[in-house]
């Protein structure tokens, strides 16, 4: 099996804010082989950035953008693949939108080999500890405890036993963000570890990040 092409794919929001929401842009990677398996990655990063760095073309063969490195290689050949892009992008990575677009390609070449051997990606790093993990809800800080009131309500009334509140307006006034985890804290029910939790089902818990 042969990489054939590898694509970066930007997805974004009509209009995009300076509000700290992750949810706003993406860059998909998406690698292909010649036995017509397809892997997929997820990138947090400047989409546009990451997208340079996998199509720029080699500059004075010391700059390499990384489609040109990893095109015609074995994806099973994944720690070679690594170490081709680590050394054919150091005169301009080793460190932010580099390391991140490497990682991308890295899980989608995890994942064409976990659909071409027909195992959860997880059997081929070792296998799993769990078979479910606890679900929580995550969301940027309302700005005004009457908001915050709402949405935990929101979110215990759907079952979730954690939530994550983050950025949004905290830390800027700590008194204010204290005031917003109390408030959450109070929505979410008297119990020390949140609202009362269903017979059986973990203690619901509250976190600011």
């Amino acid at each position: 099996m042969k990489i054939t092409n590898v694509q970066a794919i930007v997805l974004k929001l009509p209009e995009i804010s300076s509000e700290a929401d992750g949810t706003q842009d993406d860059l998909i990677i998406m690698v292909e082989t010649d036995e017509g398996i397809t892997g997929y990655g997820e990138v947090d990063t400047s989409p546009y950035v990451g997208k340079a760095i996998v199509e720029a073309y080699m500059s004075h063969g010391t700059c390499y953008g990384l489609r040109e490195v990893v095109v015609g290689s074995d994806p099973f050949d994944y720690e070679q693949i690594w170490n081709d892009m680590w050394a054919k992008t150091y005169y301009y990575g080793r460190t932010g939108p580099v390391m991140h677009v490497m990682s991308g390609i890295d899980m989608a070449i995890w994942d064409i080999m976990g659909k071409a051997t027909g195992k959860p990606v997880h059997k081929l790093l070792g296998g799993s500890y769990t078979d479910k993990v606890r679900a929580y809800a995550s969301a940027l800080m309302p700005d005004s405890k009457e908001g915050v009131k709402k949405m935990v309500e929101n979110y215990t009334s759907q079952g979730f036993t954690a939530i994550k509140f983050g950025w949004g307006p905290l830390g800027y006034d700590v008194h204010f963000d204290i005031e917003l985890v109390k408030t959450a804290r109070k929505a979410a029910g008297d119990e020390p570890e949140g609202r009362k939790r269903p017979p059986g089902g973990p203690p619901p818990r509250l976190k600011a990040m």
